[in-house]
């Protein structure tokens, strides 16, 4: 996918276009995406009130830098002239399918995964997230990396438009702050129930809490909060 224009500055919305067209297409089951690239104009595009390229640049690179899809490519801001750009595109994408020979398999004890079920709109709105991010929530496709650091479990949940990283050790209560996610303090405690990691969550709202389990090769997910209930599949991806 291309998606040319000014970007003046970039913002969230520019990047979310991006995941709810590659959900559309995917959804479709006559798409493969693999790859989201963003082609911004130049100094010559002369539109009033644009920043330089080199500082729209930096701020683009900087917004897609936790994206493993989506790319920008300076090509285009960089002619004197405004051009037909999908030719270039094209022509690059084919190249780097004939020259792709790098290995990207990661190693280490660092496991990425993709979510492949969406999120339930019930526990979003009983946590009291807001409307807007619901909506863009339930389109996106959420990503996982969960890293052991010692004794410390590192969880990430990543997606184009939020992150959100927390830390712990089993059996060791700990003060958590859900910022970006509905905002909340909460006195959180996880341990090890037979083969599932449990977290139990005291604060505002009550009966609150997850479970994380591995089971054929997917991690599964089971969010609780009053009588609500969530589940989201990841499977492993490299």
């Amino acid at each position: 996918m291309l998606a040319c224009g000014s970007f003046n500055p970039i913002t969230n919305m520019h990047l979310c276009m991006f995941e709810l067209a590659r959900d559309h297409l995917e959804d479709t089951g006559r798409y493969i995406v693999v790859k989201g690239i963003i082609s911004p104009f130049g100094d010559s595009y002369k539109k009033t009130g644009l920043i330089e390229a080199c500082h729209q640049l930096e701020m683009r690179w900087l917004a897609t830098e936790n994206s493993d899809w989506i790319t920008v490519d300076d090509w285009e801001s960089q002619q004197p002239i405004i051009l037909i750009f999908t030719r270039h595109h094209h022509a690059e994408l084919i190249s780097s399918e004939n020259n792709n020979d790098e290995d990207t398999v990661r190693c280490g004890k660092r496991r990425k995964l993709e979510q492949n079920k969406n999120i339930c709109p019930k526990l979003y709105l009983l946590t009291g997230i807001s409307l807007y991010t619901r909506k863009i929530a339930l389109k996106l496709k959420h990503r996982k990396v969960i890293e052991q650091v010692g004794d410390r479990y590192v969880v990430k949940t990543l997606s184009t438009i939020r992150n959100y990283t927390f830390s712990f050790r089993v059996n060791e209560e700990f003060q958590e702050f859900t910022k970006g996610l509905d905002d909340r303090h909460c006195k959180s405690l996880v341990a090890w129930e037979g083969n599932k990691l449990v977290c139990i969550q005291k604060g505002e709202k009550k009966n609150r809490g997850w479970a994380h389990w591995i089971e054929d090769d997917k991690l599964h997910l089971e969010l609780h909060c009053e009588d609500q209930v969530c589940k989201q599949v990841f499977k492993r991806v490299v």
